[in-house]
């Protein structure tokens, strides 16, 4: 990938991070009133994934315990919530650049085209998904996996990054251990360690297949303590109520697929519309901006957003919160798309006509995506046809764009 300096400009990061901002407090579950010092609760972030982080290694060794052995060491008198509302602006900001980062690279410009791409990406359903769920350890897995971009393509540097960071992936998040997969395959080099990743998948995946016993839970909770320094409230791990990060994985696909047994086919069709239907509007509406300049690394990141689809199914049929798993999803294969693409100056020119008509595509569903309401899981009811709507159209434009630039290669 290319230098630093040249994934990110100045002025426009700066607008990307403005805007972070601005979506991160309409994302948050409270607002921006929840910084108000004396209050109740000092929580921009989903007390969800405030609890996931809490879960330590004091009752033994568990899924998902990783962060909170690690805040246990490095804050062994009390996690300081407010600080910690501060980590999770910092960390959507990061993901904002990342976004920012690989679009230029993807689009192989500088300039307007890849910020305004970037830009509208964050005031759509895909950013608001992303700034709902700030502290998701999804998120965290998502960052560390960034970490190759800092290394040469096919090298040693990049196998052992790529091998370290599924492993503290797969401790942070469990499914990591089958998400990141396509990862290992497409990064690392063609060599015996390849096969690594699915090996430590096999084996982590026989260990915490298996629901926590009471004892992991409230050794957790006992160990480590998020504190309210305004008001001295206390926030400890909680455990139970079939918490997917203390249950097996039998639970989840038990109570999932009770409820596709209860819907109909076409509540079932809806909630796909609203939920991988709208991720595939933002990754077509890429797709079609890199058709100008980059024609080859648009059908490789093709193949490798395809290559998600087996081990993504699971996930997509015992849980819920598809439009959150199809948003991070998307950005890892762009992400890995963009760690191969090859180093090479980044062109600043007009906007082309590909890249005219993904603004479009973005823009519209920035347009049509609910400004209020939870997205994590779908869009809402009410927007079943807007979603159909909207992948027509991208299909038709990308598919048009397709032809006029085979017949223009072909003079």
């Amino acid at each position: 990938m290319q230098s630093t300096r040249q994934a990110l400009d100045w002025p426009g990061s700066v607008l990307v991070l403005l805007l972070a901002t601005v979506q991160f407090f309409r994302g948050g579950s409270l607002g921006a009133e929840c910084w108000v010092p004396g209050r109740s609760l000092t929580f921009c972030v989903d007390q969800y994934w405030v609890n996931q982080l809490l879960k330590n290694y004091v009752g033994g060794f568990t899924k998902r315990g990783f962060t909170g052995e690690l805040l246990r060491h490095l804050f062994p008198s009390g996690l300081d919530l407010v600080w910690l509302n501060v980590f999770a602006l910092l960390l959507f900001m990061a993901l904002a650049l990342l976004l920012y980062a690989v679009v230029r690279t993807l689009l192989g410009s500088s300039g307007w085209p890849p910020l305004l791409i970037s830009l509208l990406l964050l005031l759509a359903p895909f950013g608001k998904s992303l700034a709902e769920t700030v502290l998701d350890p999804l998120q965290l897995c998502l960052l560390l996996v960034a970490s190759v971009l800092l290394t040469p393509a096919q090298s040693r540097a990049r196998d052992v990054v790529v091998l370290l960071s599924y492993g503290l992936a797969s401790l942070i998040y469990e499914g990591c251990a089958l998400l990141l997969l396509p990862v290992g395959f497409w990064l690392m080099r063609a060599t015996p360690w390849r096969w690594l990743p699915l090996a430590m998948a096999a084996a982590l995946l026989l260990v915490f297949q298996q629901p926590d016993s009471p004892s992991v839970g409230q050794a957790a909770r006992e160990a480590l303590v998020a504190i309210n320094p305004f008001t001295g409230e206390q926030l400890r791990y909680r455990d139970g109520g079939g918490l997917a990060a203390s249950v097996a994985f039998s639970f989840n696909v038990k109570q999932e697929f009770s409820r596709y047994l209860s819907d109909s086919p076409r509540d079932t069709f809806a909630r796909v519309s609203r939920s991988l239907g709208a991720v595939l509007v933002y990754g077509i509406a890429v797709l079609t901006a890199m058709g100008e300049r980059r024609p080859r690394e648009r059908t490789l990141a093709f193949r490798v957003w395809l290559s998600w689809v087996p081990v993504a199914l699971p996930f997509v049929l015992i849980t819920h919160d598809w439009l959150r798993y199809g948003v991070i999803l998307l950005f890892l294969a762009m992400l890995v798309t963009a760690a191969q693409c090859p180093a090479r100056s980044l062109e600043c020119s007009p906007i082309a006509r590909p890249e005219w008509l993904s603004i479009g595509l973005i823009a519209m569903a920035a347009g049509v995506g609910p400004a209020t309401g939870d997205v994590r899981k779908f869009l809402p009811h009410n927007y079943f046809h807007a979603s159909l709507l909207m992948l027509l159209v991208a299909v038709v434009v990308l598919l048009i764009e397709q032809r006029r630039l085979k017949l223009q290669q072909n003079g």
